[in-house]
């Protein structure tokens, strides 16, 4: 690879909180969840750019950072895992993502920061250098406005890179084309407006194509969950990819499964090539027991700050 990985996108902070729930509160009928551990880790792009790290790779990571005691647990962590980290000013305050857990199971999902975020702020001529000797571009996009940033979006026309785009309904299209687009079956429904009829795979195979022909992309993979993913590239049919079977917690298996064909991608895999590696290491991830496992240890060993 020539240059380091790319990860392009809008960064969060993500934080599990578990506890054992005993008893109702007195004063109204919720349960009461007592804390007996947190985990804080990036999330969106930053969970993208921590696993491509953790499989080997050297990645830049191009984001939006508030200067908050938020932006500043992003860094520590991001700094644990290896990732370097590019930041664009950010107004506002870092969002962040609180779950509450009880055995395994989220009881509640608190959101907080980043609603009065603004634009993010102009890149450097050194994130622009990155982009363009970039060995290959992911853009995680979770639709809070790095990936419609148009100097951004011109670096990420004129690279050389392959880049994939892993989109967000919010977000904005991507950048004509992109090597692979990875949206998931609702993501891909709602962004090509697809009717309703036909089988699961007819509506996914429609949804691609559509897709793949408004952005002038390559290739586009809606990934079905654990059925796998649908690839729609050259050709009139479509590349049925099934995944192994596993059960568990989902979440970061969009992030897990989009490095991993960046990664494909940026070592000289074939588009289809790069999808099946992404199939079975996103389900391996999903019955590998999911981000709680899947984080590298110098990020779970980093304390919560107090």
């Amino acid at each position: 690879m020539r240059g380091p990985l790319v990860v392009l996108g809008d960064t969060l902070l993500d934080r599990d909180v578990e506890g054992l729930v005993n008893r109702l509160c007195p004063d109204s009928p919720v349960p009461v969840l007592d804390e007996t551990v947190s985990l804080d880790r990036p999330g969106g792009a930053g969970l993208a750019a921590v696993f491509a790290a953790a499989q080997g790779a050297e990645v830049a990571l191009v984001t939006a950072v508030a200067d908050d005691a938020g932006g500043a647990r992003l860094g520590t962590l991001l700094a644990a895992a290896g990732v370097r980290l590019y930041a664009l000013p950010l107004a506002g305050a870092t969002p962040e993502k609180i779950r509450l857990r009880a055995r395994g199971r989220v009881l509640l999902r608190h959101d907080r920061g980043g609603g009065s975020a603004g634009a993010p702020g102009q890149p450097s001529d050194a994130v622009l250098r990155l982009i363009a000797d970039a060995s290959a571009v992911l853009v995680s996009d979770y639709g809070r406005g790095v990936a419609g940033h148009p100097a951004l979006r011109a670096a990420l026309a004129a690279t050389r890179a392959p880049v994939v785009w892993d989109p967000h309904p919010r977000g904005p299209a991507a950048v004509p084309g992109v090597h692979l687009a990875t949206p998931n079956e609702p993501e891909a429904r709602e962004l090509a407006k697809t009717p309703p009829g036909g089988s699961r795979l007819a509506v996914a195979s429609r949804s691609a194509h559509a897709l793949r022909r408004r952005w002038q992309a390559r290739a586009v993979a809606v990934t079905l969950g654990g059925d796998g993913a649908l690839l729609s590239h050259a050709g009139a049919t479509p590349l049925v990819v099934p995944a192994p079977p596993a059960e568990g917690d989902t979440c970061g298996a969009g992030d897990r499964f989009a490095s991993t064909a960046t990664l494909a991608l940026a070592r000289g895999a074939l588009v289809s090539e790069a999808v099946q590696e992404a199939v079975a290491e996103a389900s391996a991830y999903v019955a590998g027991g999911g981000v709680a496992t899947a984080l590298p240890a110098p990020v779970r060993a980093v304390a919560p700050a107090v």
